[in-house]
């Protein structure tokens, strides 16, 4: 009888710890389903969110082609403004007053030419101003790219900030990997040395 109640007692105890064990399973199962939910949603973020580079590079784009475009429609309309004022100066010359003209006469004329001329020079110098932005180049590139940048940094200064942290970054370890070469090369050559110097000492003992 107590033979009976002992191996029941046992088929409890182990039925217990198997439901026990059971439910450990399920929450440890439970518990690494939820990381990996996660971790799934986290590299879906990092997927669907642009990096810093990506994000600056599109906006600088989106810059240039807008001052390129500034610059075309600024270009177009002073050689407008530059035809229509050739044609009057040519009316203007073609005015000149015949030889029995009154000295004041010729004078005002000479004048309107004279202001006419001073014009068209004026919107030629901007032309040329214009066309220099348009295609020359700055201290650090293309002029009207140096522009679009400072455009951007005034629209978006937070990522202009985020964007030269990492190019300051990507400088330091530019400067780290070659302060690493150099002293692996110093290294190699202070090793080489060390060897060279070892096989003179092994050569001249043996030839004792």
């Amino acid at each position: 009888m107590s033979q009976q109640r002992e191996h029941l007692q046992q088929q409890t105890r182990a039925a217990q710890q198997a439901i026990t064990t059971s439910f450990e399973a399920e929450g440890q199962a439970d518990s690494l389903l939820g990381r990996a939910h996660a971790e799934q949603a986290e590299q879906s973020t990092l997927l669907d969110t642009p990096s810093v580079e990506s994000q600056y590079t599109t906006a600088l784009a989106a810059q240039v082609e807008s001052k390129h475009d500034q610059v075309e429609r600024i270009e177009d309309r002073l050689e407008s403004l530059i035809e229509q004022q050739s044609s009057r100066l040519q009316q203007s010359r073609s005015q000149q007053p015949g030889l029995i003209a009154l000295p004041s006469t010729k004078a005002k004329w000479q004048q309107q030419v004279q202001q006419q001329q001073s014009t068209m020079q004026r919107l030629q110098n901007r032309l040329e101003a214009v066309r220099e932005i348009k295609d020359g180049m700055g201290v650090h590139g293309p002029r009207i790219e140096e522009m679009a940048a400072r455009r951007l940094r005034h629209l978006e200064p937070g990522l202009a900030s985020e964007w030269d942290e990492q190019q300051e970054e990507l400088r330091r370890a530019v400067v780290m990997q070659r302060i690493k070469e150099m002293e692996q090369r110093q290294q190699s050559a202070a090793l080489g040395k060390t060897l060279g110097n070892s096989q003179t000492l092994v050569l001249a003992i043996g030839t004792r």
